[in-house]
Order: C-alpha cells, then sequence, then structure tokens
C-alpha cells in the first residue's frame, strides 16, 4: 500500500506524554453566536466542537473568560457574546467535562483557551475552614469541609498600576485555572498572550509597559512577568499536561521585533510545549480577500522555528488549502497547522485530507462572517459556504429522507442554483441545470476580475468543477429555459433560480447618459472614462470604486450614509476593508444624496442642506438589485414541485443564498 497523499499533515506527533493524531489542530474559536448566556458549554457548542474533534488531533475551546459579561450589543464588540464558563461553579464544570469527554471520544487532545477579555477578572481562591459539626461518641467524624471565595483581580490596567504582590496573585490565578482544567480531564491549555489584549502581552510591550522598575524597561525585565505566569502554571500541572501560548510574532511599529519574539520563546520553552504565533493585531490574525497572499505569516512562523529550537512551533491565518499546508510541513517551516475557518468551511476536512480529495475542499471566503455579521444582521451563527453551522445540534430532524429519487430542472446558473445542484446529486436525484448564457457563475463571474476577489474565484470555480464531474447533474449552456419547455420535459421538481437585476433610482437626468452596473466595472473597467462616480457606497460599490483604482481610474463614491460598506461584517473584516479602501486611494462623499446627473458631472445634497458635485466621465450604480421574481413565478405549475431560490427570491448574500439552497435541497 502507498503512503497517504499528504502523508506530513497525516502524521502523528507526540508531545509529553500525548500523541497527536495528525497535523492539524483547530485554533481556539467559535461561531460567536453559538452560546447564549449559560456559564457551561450549550448543546450548540458540544456538537460543534464534536464536529472539529472528528478531525483535528487537537481541539481547542474557547470559553475561559473569567466573569466577563456581556455588557455591549453583539455588534459593538467582539468580546461582548463570547462564552463564558464558569471554572469555578461545580455545575458548570460537570458539563466542561462533558464537552472534553466528546472531543476525547474522537481520539483528539482537549485543550481548553483562557482569554481575558474585558469586562472580566483574574480569579483566585481564597480557602476558609467550615467548623464541622459535632460528633457524637462511637460516631465517625466527617471529613473536613472547605469552602472558598473569590478574589476577583481587575484585568486591564496598565502595568504600572500593580503592585508585586498583586501580580504575585495574577500569575497564581494562571496556575490555578490550569489545575482545574486537569483536574476536569482537560488535557492542554492554550493561553492568549498576544496583541497586547492580556497583561502578560502588555508586560512585554514596549508601547504598553511603561514601568521604572526591575518589571519594566529593557527586554530581559519586560519578560519577567509573563514567564512568571508560565514557570508557575508549569509548576502547578507537572510534566504530563501540555501547555501552549498564543503569541504575536512581532508588535505594531514601535513595539518588540520578531528577534526579541525569538530570545523571549527560548526562555519560555522551559515552561511550555508549543508556541501558536499570530499577527501583530487580531483583525489581521484573520485574513481576508484583501491580503493577496495566501499564507501571510507562515515565513515569519519558520524564522523563528529556525531560532527556537526544541519548541513546537504553529501559525494560524489563512491555512487552508490541503497542498499549502502540506508543504508548510514539508519544507519544516510550521510543526502544526491551526485552522478555525478551515474546520467551520469544511465539517469533513480530515475525510477530504485522509482520501487526497483536494478538489472537494469548499474554498473559504474569507468573509468571517462565522466571526459576526452586519449590524442589520440577525444574532446568529453562519457561514458563508457550510449552512449547517449554527444548526450542528440539531440538524438532523430538520433534514427529511429521501423517500424516492426524483428529476429536478433548476433555471438558471448562478452560485445558489449550482450548491443547490450538488446538495441534490448527493442525495441520488438527477438535476439538470438550464443556463442562458454561455457560462456558470452568474452574479458571481466577476470573480474572475477582481484581484481581492480571490477567495471568492476559488468558490466559484469550486461549484463549476463540482457540477462538471457528476454523472448526476446536466448542465445546458446557452439555452433560456421558458415554462412550456420544462413543462414539456416532465420534471418531478422544478426551482427558480433566475437573479436580479441592478436598480436604477430615480435621478433627474440619469436617463441621458449611460449607466454602468457595478459587474460593469468589475468585467469591463477599460470601457469607463478615467472619472468615474460610483453612486452607493455599500460593499458592492466600494469593491467596484476599488477595482477601478486599481485599474487606473479616478473613482469617487457617493453614499448616503455616513459609513462606507456599513452592512458589511464588521468582526475582523471592516477594519481590514477600511485599510484596503484607503491603500486603493478612492475618494468619497459620505452623507450626501445624489440630486441630478448633468453636464459630466454628477451634483448631490449633503444631510444639512449644501450643495456639490463630481465630475463625472462615467456612472455606476450600485443601489440595489430587483428580483427577477415574476419571471421566476411564471414557472408554477411546471412540475409537482416548485421552488424560488436565490436572488430571484431575495437579493441574497452567498451565504443567505446557500442557507436557502441547503434546505431546498434536503426537503426533497
Amino acid at each position: 500500500m502507498s503512503s497517504p497523499k499528504y502523508k506530513h499533515l497525516l502524521s502523528p506527533l507526540k508531545v509529553r506524554n500525548k500523541v497527536f493524531k495528525n497535523r492539524l489542530v483547530a485554533a481556539n474559536s467559535l461561531p460567536h453566536f453559538l452560546q447564549g448566556p449559560e456559564t457551561y458549554p450549550a448543546d450548540s457548542v458540544i456538537a460543534h466542537y464534536e464536529n472539529k474533534a472528528k478531525g483535528a488531533a487537537v481541539t481547542t475551546c474557547m470559553g475561559i473568560n473569567n466573569f466577563t459579561t456581556g455588557k455591549q450589543l453583539p455588534m459593538d464588540a467582539d468580546f461582548s457574546h463570547f462564552p463564558d464558563y464558569n471554572l469555578y461553579d461545580s455545575n458548570s464544570q460537570n458539563y466542561l467535562m462533558h464537552l472534553a469527554d466528546s472531543i476525547h471520544y474522537y481520539d483528539s487532545i482537549a485543550c481548553m483557551g483562557i482569554f481575558v477579555g474585558p469586562p472580566s477578572f483574574y480569579p483566585l481562591m481564597k480557602w476558609k475552614e467550615v467548623e464541622a459539626p459535632p460528633v457524637k461518641p462511637g460516631e465517625l467524624a466527617p471529613p473536613p469541609m472547605r469552602e472558598f471565595e473569590l478574589e476577583l483581580i481587575p484585568p486591564h490596567n496598565a502595568p504600572e498600576e500593580y503592585d508585586k504582590e498583586t501580580l504575585d496573585k495574577i500569575s497564581s490565578s494562571y496556575a490555578e485555572q490550569a489545575g482545574l482544567l486537569q483536574t476536569l480531564d482537560y488535557d492542554m491549555i492554550s493561553i492568549h498572550m498576544c496583541y497586547r489584549a492580556n497583561l502578560p502581552a502588555k508586560f512585554f510591550s514596549p508601547l504598553t509597559n511603561h514601568r521604572t522598575d526591575d518589571l519594566g524597561g529593557s527586554l530581559e525585565n519586560r519578560m519577567k512577568f509573563p514567564l512568571e505566569c508560565l514557570r508557575k502554571v508549569r509548576e502547578k500541572v507537572g510534566k504530563n499536561f501540555i501547555v501552549e501560548i498564543i503569541w504575536s510574532i512581532e508588535d505594531e511599529d514601535g513595539g518588540f521585533t520578531i528577534d526579541d519574539s525569538v530570545e523571549f520563546l527560548n526562555k519560555a520553552k522551559e515552561y511550555i510545549d508549543i508556541v501558536q504565533l499570530r499577527a501583530k493585531n487580531v483583525d489581521d490574525a484573520h485574513p481576508t480577500g484583501f491580503e493577496l497572499k495566501e499564507l501571510p505569516f507562515l515565513e515569519k512562523a519558520a524564522y523563528i522555528k529556525e531560532r527556537v529550537p526544541g519548541l513546537i512551533i504553529g501559525s494560524v491565518g489563512g491555512y487552508h488549502y490541503l497542498d499549502s499546508c502540506e508543504k508548510a510541513l514539508a519544507d519544516g517551516k510550521i510543526d502544526l497547522v491551526y485552522m478555525a475557518r478551515a474546520f467551520i468551511s469544511n465539517p469533513d476536512y480530515f475525510d477530504i485530507l485522509r482520501e487526497g480529495r483536494a478538489d472537494d475542499l469548499v474554498p473559504c471566503l474569507r468573509c468571517n462572517k462565522c466571526h459576526g455579521r452586519g449590524p442589520n444582521d440577525p444574532y446568529v451563527s453562519v457561514c458563508s459556504v457550510n449552512p449547517v453551522i449554527g444548526l450542528e445540534h440539531k440538524i438532523d430532524r430538520l433534514i427529511l429522507p429521501v423517500t424516492k429519487k426524483k428529476n429536478v430542472a433548476i433555471v438558471g446558473g448562478g452560485p445558489a442554483a449550482l450548491r443547490c445542484a450538488i446538495w441534490l446529486d448527493e442525495r441520488g436525484h438527477k438535476v439538470t441545470i438550464y443556463e442562458a448564457s454561455d457560462e456558470l457563475g452568474g452574479a458571481i463571474k466577476h470573480s474572475d476580475y477582481v484581484s481581492f476577489k480571490w477567495p471568492l474565484k476559488d468558490y466559484k470555480n469550486y461549484l463549476i468543477h463540482q457540477c462538471d464531474k457528476r454523472e448526476g447533474i446536466e448542465v445546458k449552456l446557452n439555452t433560456k429555459a421558458t415554462p412550456e419547455m420544462i413543462e414539456k420535459a416532465g420534471y418531478d421538481v422544478v426551482i427558480a433560480a433566475l437573479g436580479a437585476n441592478p436598480l436604477v433610482p430615480p435621478i433627474k437626468g440619469i436617463d441621458s447618459v449611460k449607466v454602468n452596473s457595478a459587474n460593469d466595472a468589475f468585467m469591463h473597467p477599460e470601457t469607463l472614462g478615467e472619472n468615474v462616480v460610483v453612486i452607493g457606497g455599500g460593499e458592492v460599490g466600494c469593491e467596484a470604486a476599488m477595482h477601478l483604482a486599481e485599474k487606473g481610474h479616478k473613482a469617487t463614491v457617493i453614499e448616503m450614509r455616513d459609513r462606507l460598506a456599513a452592512d458589511a461584517t464588521l468582526i475582523h473584516y471592516h477594519e481590514m476593508f477600511d485599510a484596503a479602501w484607503e491603500a486603493h486611494g478612492c475618494d468619497s462623499r459620505l452623507g450626501c444624496a445624489v440630486t441630478e446627473v448633468k453636464d459630466g458631472e454628477v451634483c448631490y445634497k449633503t444631510a444639512d442642506g449644501k450643495e456639490g458635485s463630481v465630475k463625472a466621465d462615467s456612472i455606476v450604480v450600485s443601489a440595489g438589485m430587483k428580483p427577477m421574481k415574476d419571471e421566476a413565478l411564471a414557472f408554477y405549475g411546471t412540475a409537482n414541485e416548485f421552488y424560488i431560490l436565490g436572488d430571484c427570491k431575495s437579493p441574497a448574500t452567498v451565504q443567505q443564498a446557500n442557507r436557502q439552497a441547503f434546505g431546498i435541497a434536503h426537503r426533497i
């Protein structure tokens, strides 16, 4: 028998007295709205981590945040809806053990992350003896009874505000929490020490540590407190427990350097086994399509690995594609591949890896919707390409069994149609796709032309390839289906997925000029003039402007709201969007309503009534879409079952369209 195709990814690794079954680590992550107000892991959370444990050698759970309370609205702050499991409550401990037991069932290492996010505390138990009841002659004395109360130490002051006695308590708190988790059958802890987000990280960075005593100033002094925390943890858990830290490779400008990290890690390896290397700030560690490098932190991780022998090196940030991950390990640049979104977008990641089916891996869009949503979206957990996220704990009762294999027609070849066809094929149905144009892809065909849309392009190509290779799916291009044609063919099921057309707002003078859609801007920028005004500053309009800027145009966006891309995902996405916008050098007029188009310019009025204009050689309108609902409804009655899918029902994101497609496919 030949060795596996991805032998480095599948190779086991011995760490202390444990064996990692492969080199995949499910990084400490959790779709943010799976957990409710419970102080213990909810069923939805346990199901999510169980699915990761099926493939990951280490399943890292996010949960110990030390009395964090959600005082913010969910979209106001990343940490306002983190889980916060009460490590000090016996009832919560019971569920924490259930979680560890579920992870162990799949031969995965149970790891719990310790993160102290604001508002929170460093807890430390203060024991007190409880007076035992009197014992009558001849009775056995009961075992000694103890109770504790918690001292809660504020964790987010500046380093110079803590005296050494308090710092000693904080380092003891880390050790105490590690010991409790060890008691609850966890094999490993992951201590968050990056982004200057926790006190040890603040002590290490000269940007936040302004002490003038022996805990500040020099690198040697600044590393004392984080090393003391790790020393106490190791002393508490002993030699048969795995300790990992999450560490920023380097700091922001003026902070610590990568060589400072090398020096620290060479000392820290006396106490820790693994370092998970991340970016200098939290958003960059969750790269989007605006980051054109697939693995932006790999080379810096390799730099550290070469200079810190004896420490297991892992890296997070963009790891997804099997060939890239295999090469990173084979080249000796890292020891472990840390993934979060890969396991979310592909719950069967390990099966695909083991069977060497790289072309069946669903590309992650890097949209970060798994972390949060736009400000107007419901507060539920989703993934753009895996509609089961948020439903894992109840999906079995939502999927209807197939009682009869059916012949299905799908009218339209956009992403929702293609994804629905793939799921229908998996359920044993025969599918025919009718596409009026000469290629599949629908509303995401423009991704072929836009540099920062490369994850979406990968996804489009995945869908087309999956449809091409499946015998149960027939594609008819250049075929404009009519209700009469479909009815005559005698299908059991008809799904209308016709899409939508761009809306043109009723602006004075706009009928007198050629109006370009955002797709025109994406696919044919050479047909537009030098000065382009984009009417509508939602995510699509802004992306069109950035693409035009890359192609040498001067683009100005006019938007009624006071923020560009206001409905886009906020957590870990919008800041990177803002940075990309600034880098592209586009212009904008916010809080402005377009009033007229005339004489080569677009006129607008501000909220306080001031008037202005922008020169326009060409105009792009990105003001929403009009569903082809009437055209879709014309197919009603052409088969016994009829469904409307995608933009022709209501203009939708890829995530929303996929959830619709999944629901339809699994009811047929």
